[in-house]
């Protein structure tokens, strides 16, 4: 068996894109986001690495492999993020002097991402149709972000001030998700792009 030369392509894919997609994650919080008005900022930046760790990556596991991966890769992947979360108000020392370190809300984000991942996986079934696809998705989403909600309404700390609000900020992107992620999953499906056999 011949050893493949490097090709053009193989560069381009392997260590360009990658590395523009590395500074692009570096420039949009630091550069971009204090130039932001600060809903903007919650919204662009921090909610758009929110939905990703908690909602996309564990939906499009759970879609094209099975629930125990959409929940694993959500468990995993919503820990890193509660981390993150409490780091974040543990420096800024927001909710002092009782400090939010340890509070209901961080382990919110787990079981969200949990569920959504399982949720998804478990609805769909190993099914490469679309509608059911985006049935699992957009279920799987929308019950995980009730589960934020609800840890933010338990949590001593008045995070939930406006319900309507909060409801609607929650579940957005959860929609918003369960319809892009399945359209994901779907061309994954074409290419063969899956951890299991298509059948």
């Amino acid at each position: 068996m011949s050893e493949e030369k490097f090709k053009p392509s193989d560069i381009l894919y392997g260590v360009i894109v990658p590395c523009i997609v590395a500074v692009v994650i570096v420039i949009f919080p630091f550069y971009l986001g204090p130039n932001l008005d600060p809903t903007l900022r919650s919204i662009i930046v921090d909610g758009l690495g929110e939905a990703i760790l908690i909602i996309g990556v564990p939906m499009l596991f759970g879609l094209i492999w099975n629930q125990w991966a959409g929940g694993a890769s959500g468990f995993l992947l919503g820990s890193i993020y509660a981390l993150y979360v409490n780091d974040v108000f543990a420096a800024s020392q927001a909710f002092t002097p009782e400090g939010m370190i340890g509070d209901i809300s961080n382990l919110g984000y787990v079981i969200c991402a949990m569920l959504t991942g399982y949720i998804s996986g478990a609805l769909n079934k190993g099914s490469f149709n679309f509608k059911r696809m985006l049935v699992a998705g957009l279920t799987a989403g929308i019950i995980g972000g009730f589960f934020l909600l609800w840890t933010q309404l338990i949590s001593p700390f008045g995070m939930v001030t406006d319900i309507h609000y909060n409801l609607f900020i929650n579940l957005l992107p959860r929609v918003i998700y369960g319809v892009v992620i399945p359209i994901i999953a779907k061309v994954f499906s074409w290419y063969g792009i899956t951890p299991r056999r298509m059948s």
